[in-house]
């Protein structure tokens, strides 16, 4: 008797367990509220937005690139937010965005070719710090931001944690002395 009130009380939790993990499911289905995420994590006065974890992914990042607000932004922070090389061309193709000095971009995956197209935007003329940093980012995407004169106010530049040469970092240490800060090496 005991054994089958055992038996009966596991598969009555595997049934609660897998039932939940469908709601779960569910409710990651539903659709995102982008015009509410934005406001929410708007700050400062509408000068910074945080949307740092959001994982708003290319999609997110194509509707928040059509908002009027972004003109007026100071500092941007993207990171985690599953943004790809695709969607790493849509920023560095977006309206110009003049007040922007702080672009935070870490671990998201722009690759080669999203930060080829990015070194070569005309998006961001006046910013001051660009943190890219995991991004797997290899040379040729490295050296295109180190010949790149799309930055002409960049003060301090973030690559750690991203896949380069030994050559590629002594190009990168060359070209970019004249920055503040250049972050190529985990432990700095």
């Amino acid at each position: 008797m005991q054994k089958r009130l055992w038996h009966l009380l596991l598969i009555f939790s595997f049934f609660l367990l897998s039932t939940n993990q469908i709601d779960a499911q569910v409710d990651l289905a539903e659709p995102v509220d982008y015009g509410k995420l934005f406001a929410e994590n708007l700050s400062r006065a509408g000068k910074v937005l945080n949307l740092s974890g959001k994982k708003i992914g290319d999609e997110g990042l194509k509707i928040l690139l059509k908002q009027d607000f972004i003109k007026k932004l100071k500092k941007l922070d993207l990171r985690y937010n599953d943004i790809s090389p695709e969607g790493a061309k849509n920023l560095a193709q977006s309206q110009q965005l003049p007040k922007l000095k702080k672009l935070i971009l870490r671990h998201n995956f722009f690759a080669d070719e999203g930060t080829v197209a990015f070194a070569n935007s005309s998006s961001f003329p006046n910013l001051e710090v660009l943190q890219l940093g995991w991004n797997e980012i290899r040379d040729a995407g490295a050296l295109a931001l180190a010949g790149s004169k799309s930055f002409p106010k960049l003060k301090k530049l973030d690559l750690r944690g991203n896949f380069l040469a030994g050559k590629t970092k002594e190009t990168l240490r060359t070209t970019l002395a004249h920055l503040i800060s250049l972050r190529i090496f985990q432990s700095e």
